[in-house]
């Protein structure tokens, strides 16, 4: 049986993309183990455990997210422990998940596997100065360079590669599993029911989404998903009688919360390129579950959106204009039947399913 060691620099809780991708090799008959960097202590009583089949291995050098630079001791004391465990291993591939994962492989690598850079975003999209957008570019560049596959998500991350690193690709979007949300049932409720579901980062788009609701009748807000933003947003809950705020979820609680979801908000900070060009998975789980969406105006979501009139487009920087919207479709809302009969049409195109098989291009 062939093994894979995957590097992770989360504590896997777990991450939706890493475990259908485990699940998926561990399907084809191969030994799967995740390494993972606990940085929080979360799970400092599940050090090793089994999910699914999957072989989980946890490290805990401390350090919080969202701290920057003073996550760098602990970084490395996590690729030093990293190396350590892998030394006496055998494995034939290691699959590094995300930009900081992949270094932590680098160091590691051994032997003659093959190694894997999952890129799971566009690494030069986050907002910041030009000159550390050249030196994070040369860095994705040599791991490029140093991978013998490379998985990506949409065309932009393929815009600053050199061409001879072109011919690793493997095209992988990280679509929902359908099986999961087949049996969606859009529950009943007097009131319209706008939720964001995933990774709260966005504080500012989210806090004017819950300052556009106030007064306005009929309306519930609903944020699910932890991150970064999670607690400040938390802390402000109480000022609002109509929002609720449910912190960290399981991905096999999704089904519910979009049973519970008349419209998803996925909007994001329009001056970060990495936002105006992804394709967030919670977007392709709004078709799947036939839920009618609300994206930010100038991002690359907008123009598929209006393609397929699927939903509604809003600057989310402008309070005034979320709360127009907001009461727009309060007022119409046979709209949100027709957005819904148009997205019966797409449900089943974006899906995990049709995709991971280009894995297999990889494990052979």
């Amino acid at each position: 049986m062939k093994k894979v060691k995957m590097i992770l620099t989360n504590s896997f809780h777990p991450d939706v993309r890493v475990y259908k991708e485990a699940k998926h090799l561990i399907s084809k008959g191969f030994d799967v183990e995740i390494l993972c960097w606990d940085r929080e202590n979360e799970y400092k009583n599940r050090e090793v455990e089994e999910i699914g089949g999957i072989k989980i291995k946890r490290f805990f050098p401390y350090a919080e997210y969202g701290t920057g630079y003073k996550q760098i001791i602990p970084y490395i004391k996590f690729i030093r422990e990293c190396r350590n465990y892998l030394n006496d291993k055998e494995y034939s591939y290691l699959h590094c998940h995300d930009l900081d994962g992949m270094i932590v492989g680098y160091f590691c690598l051994q032997g003659n596997c093959k190694l894997i850079f999952d890129m799971h975003e566009f690494y030069e999209g986050q907002d910041g100065k030009q000159k550390i957008k050249f030196m994070i570019r040369s860095l994705v560049n040599f791991m490029q360079n140093k991978a013998d596959f490379i998985i990506y998500l949409n065309e932009i991350q393929k815009v600053t590669m050199k061409r001879e690193n072109l011919r690793k690709l493997i095209y992988l979007p990280n679509y929902p599993e359908a099986k999961i949300y087949i049996n969606c049932t859009k529950t009943q409720s007097d009131r319209l029911r706008i939720s964001y579901i995933g990774t709260v980062r966005q504080y500012e788009e989210l806090k004017n989404l819950m300052d556009a609701s106030i007064n306005i009748e009929n309306i519930e807000i609903s944020i699910h998903g932890a991150g970064t933003a999670y607690r400040k947003l938390k802390e402000i809950e109480k000022n609002y009688d109509n929002v609720n705020i449910t912190g960290l979820y399981n991905f096999s609680e999704s089904i519910t919360l979009y049973n519970k979801t008349d419209i998803l908000y996925i909007v994001y900070d329009m001056n970060i390129n990495n936002w105006r060009n992804a394709y967030p998975v919670k977007f392709f789980e709004a078709i799947v579950t036939k839920t009618p969406i609300i994206v930010s105006r100038g991002s690359v979501l907008e123009e598929f959106l209006k393609e397929n009139d699927i939903g509604f487009v809003v600057d989310g920087s402008n309070v005034e204009e979320i709360r127009e919207l907001i009461n727009y479709i309060n007022n119409h809302q046979d709209l949100l039947n027709k957005k819904t009969k148009n997205l019966e049409k797409i449900q089943f195109d974006y899906t995990w399913e049709k995709v991971v098989k280009n894995l297999d291009e990889i494990y052979r």
